[in-house]
């Protein structure tokens, strides 16, 4: 197969994106110069739609790890987060990455949210025949993994869970998250999608693509011998296309609802979960520095993240780690940490790695 690297590939994508629109979906991803689906993905069909999963290390024995994506600080949110950690994982784990509706290779729907990716994961580990499992949830995939649990913890061996960075159902976060830019999507969004349909945020999302792809260069420049870039590159491209492009304005939309029900539930007690905590929002403190009010509150969202990590690490039996000088984007920063904390979570093995 051949492979383009992103700067090769982004202005075909971007010429081909404004011309797209959002029932063209399943054309947009055959068209993408993918004349075949990267190593090791497949794509999984369910009643609700299929759904791209890449599979590693089926050679191994034990639960199943499943790795699900939340967003960085554009909201792009997809399994390319992965491309360092799930090839780690492999060399020990039976590792699935699972794409949302709308995300990377994943069929289309108007209607997706972190809520709904609970019930729609359980259909696609069905497909998967797999039942034992161990979860690494990123970011605002805490809402998927916790809704999973709540509702298929009977019909799922869910030996353990791991968060990294989790979203923090705690008031005063909570008031941050269901601000901007949630409610304004929310407000928008029907204005949104047609502006979307006709290529005009195209130009736009091309540049937060290239300076993600460096930003992501420079977090793995130490260790890049776990990276698959092939990967990274080839799922960062789709979220050029406007399908992608809109399914990222409805999941932002949706998240106002998203986290509210999330806060409903109640930490987890009978299985042992593992909390990775950086300490990205110094980053943006830093960037706040000339708002005070701002600051506090950032700060204040800081320390409640970090109090509720510790307090469900603790309660479940699990391990809080707290990360210093680290980006948001562990698993590609810091794979290892990841790896580190899901053995020692599943007791895998005795070795300190």
């Amino acid at each position: 197969m051949k492979m383009y690297s992103l700067l090769m590939l982004l202005p075909l994508l971007f010429s081909m994106a404004v011309s797209i629109s959002a029932s063209a979906a399943d054309d947009a991803v055959a068209s993408a110069e993918q004349p075949q689906l990267p190593e090791h993905s497949r794509l999984v069909s369910t009643t609700a739609g299929q759904f791209h999963v890449r599979a590693m290390g089926l050679e191994n024995s034990g639960p199943a790890v499943v790795l699900l994506a939340g967003p960085n600080h554009n909201y792009h949110s997809d399994s390319a987060w992965f491309a360092a950690l799930q090839p780690l994982l492999a060399q020990q784990y039976r590792v699935y990455s699972v794409d949302r509706l709308g995300n990377a290779l994943s069929s289309y729907s108007e209607e997706v949210s972190y809520r709904r990716f609970a019930d729609d994961l359980a259909l696609v580990l069905q497909q998967l025949g797999e039942t034992e499992l161990a979860v690494v949830a990123f970011a605002s995939a805490s809402i998927s993994a916790r809704w999973f649990y709540q509702s298929y913890q009977q019909q799922f061996a869910i030996q353990a869970m791991l968060y990294i960075d989790p979203d923090i159902p705690l008031p005063h976060s909570l008031s941050l998250y269901q601000g901007y830019p949630a409610d304004w999507y929310e407000a928008n969004l029907d204005k949104l999608l047609p502006h979307l349909a006709a290529g005009n945020w195209t130009a736009r999302t091309q540049e937060k693509l290239e300076a993600e792809h460096q930003h992501v260069r420079d977090l793995v420049a130490q260790d890049s011998s776990v990276m698959d870039w092939s990967y990274f590159e080839q799922i960062m491209q789709l979220r050029l296309l406007v399908p992608q492009q809109q399914t990222r304005a409805r999941e932002i939309a949706a998240y106002r609802a998203d986290i509210e029900s999330y806060a409903s539930l109640a930490m987890i007690t009978k299985i042992p979960v593992s909390v990775i905590d950086s300490d990205f929002e110094q980053q943006e403190i830093a960037a706040a520095a000339d708002d005070a009010e701002l600051v506090a509150a950032l700060q204040q969202w800081q320390r409640e993240g970090s109090a509720w990590s510790a307090e469900q690490a603790k309660i479940s039996g699990g391990q809080y780690i707290p990360l210093s000088d680290s980006d948001h984007l562990v698993p590609l920063q810091h794979p290892q940490v990841v790896e580190k904390a899901l053995t020692k979570l599943l007791n895998a093995d005795g070795d300190e790695h």
